[in-house]
């Protein structure tokens, strides 16, 4: 699998890492989601803390960890709001990966600048510089989904030790509170190492109905296979100045499909991209896609 540069952090990252929002160390199919990711090339994987109180990790920590650590790169996330639960967050996290350092730790979506000051204020940073220089995290950053604004704020403060950002990436997004109009430009210029979440829409192009965040439960239009494919889907994120993409699968056949398309990718032309957008704008103004997004 092609690999693109994190940013600064001098780690290359595959194009595609297995996201551990829907992974669970019961959920019967963990195993062979990790072995046929590794199989395929995969070498990104990604989880948090509060994914399946605890569950996600733990099946991290069961199938990946102890054959493939030295191959892979892993980051996990943390809601502390202060630096003593950071410090306990991170080394449950570790316990249960089965790993002793994480290569990614982010501080886990953030809602907006007051949010990250009293992050930095109840001590969250500096813990995480602290365990930072201990060897237990390589390089630290954070997440959020719902407001750009909160996102160029943090990336705003030069931190140099925040390298990393997490960001919803998609063909939706440029309706409306754009990440990619509003924070991407911010991270590239300070050479951050940006992944793409959300390529789908949280599952938003799926239809259905809203289950979590702004307008739950409204029903959603189908966006694909209506309007477009989850190959122009994944070629749209990848074809932006990203280092990789982060998508959960819930079984090894959404695994092989997503890194099928993955590597089928060989360039998109803004000309293209243009086009994929016209064809979702008017689904995505008028219906809820995007229900993660902060309302206006």
């Amino acid at each position: 699998m092609p690999t693109r540069k994190l940013g600064s952090t001098g780690i290359d990252v595959t194009c595609f890492g297995i996201g551990g929002g829907p992974f669970d160390a019961d959920y019967g199919k963990s195993e062979e989601i990790i072995e046929t990711a590794i199989k395929k090339g995969c070498r990104f994987f990604e989880t948090a803390r509060v994914y399946g109180n605890g569950a996600s990790e733990e099946g991290f920590g069961k199938y990946l960890t102890p054959t493939y650590r030295k191959e892979i790169t892993l980051m996990s996330k943390t809601h502390a709001k202060d630096g003593e639960t950071l410090e306990r967050d991170l080394d449950e996290s570790l316990e249960a990966l089965k790993t002793d350092y994480l290569d990614i730790y982010l501080m886990h979506a953030i809602t907006s600048p007051d949010d990250f000051e009293r992050r930095r204020k109840g001590g969250v940073l500096e813990a995480a510089q602290k365990a930072k220089a201990a060897g237990k995290i390589g390089h630290i950053g954070f997440s959020g989904h719902s407001d750009p604004a909160a996102h160029s704020y943090v990336i705003d403060q030069n931190i140099d030790d925040i390298e990393v950002v997490l960001m919803p990436i998609n063909v939706a997004d440029l309706t409306w509170n754009s990440f990619i109009l509003n924070t991407l430009p911010k991270a590239n210029a300070r050479n951050m190492g940006v992944i793409g979440m959300k390529v789908f829409a949280g599952g938003g192009f799926f239809g259905g109905d809203v289950v979590w965040g702004r307008d739950r439960g409204a029903k959603r239009e189908l966006v694909i296979p209506r309007l477009i494919s989850t190959t122009e889907a994944q070629h749209f994120s990848l074809s932006l100045p990203i280092s990789t993409t982060t998508i959960g699968c819930h079984d090894a056949k959404h695994v092989t499909e997503n890194i099928d398309n993955v590597l089928s990718y060989n360039g998109m032309t803004q000309k293209e991209r243009e086009a994929l957008v016209e064809k979702v704008t008017q689904t995505a103004l008028t219906n809820t896609i995007e229900h993660y997004k902060a309302k206006d």
